[in-house]
């Protein structure tokens, strides 16, 4: 991994989600995940019953990874290994998302999100 300095004058985030990450500097490995379900009703009414996860495929099924073949060699050489940044506004981050001013050697993300709207007929 390629290791770097990062200098940051000046951010500002206004909202960091649900498994979200904001990071400035160097990190090994990152693996935000989260899983949501949401229902919408005309009115908010909530079963006892509901919100089971099992119950929904997308949340069960496996993420295929990639498959690598060949193997990779890089090499790099930075003069100046230094990031800099002046100013930086990020609006939102959300739902297992990465800001980063930095290197990481793993990210893995995932989100599951199952949308259910119910209306009377």
């Amino acid at each position: 991994m390629i290791s770097r300095f990062s200098s940051v004058n000046s951010a500002y985030v206004n909202t960091v989600g649900i498994s979200s990450v904001f990071n400035i500097g160097d990190s090994m490995q990152i693996t935000p995940s989260i899983k949501v379900l949401a229902i919408q009703r005309e009115h908010e009414v909530y079963y006892d019953e509901e919100g089971n996860f099992s119950e929904f495929p997308i949340f069960e099924e496996e993420i295929p990874q990639p498959v690598f073949y060949e193997q990779l060699t890089t090499n790099f050489f930075h003069k100046n290994p230094k990031i800099n940044v002046n100013s930086i506004t990020v609006t939102s981050i959300s739902s297992s998302a990465i800001f980063q001013i930095g290197s990481t050697k793993d990210i893995v993300c995932d989100t599951r999100t199952k949308h259910i709207r119910q209306s009377k007929d």
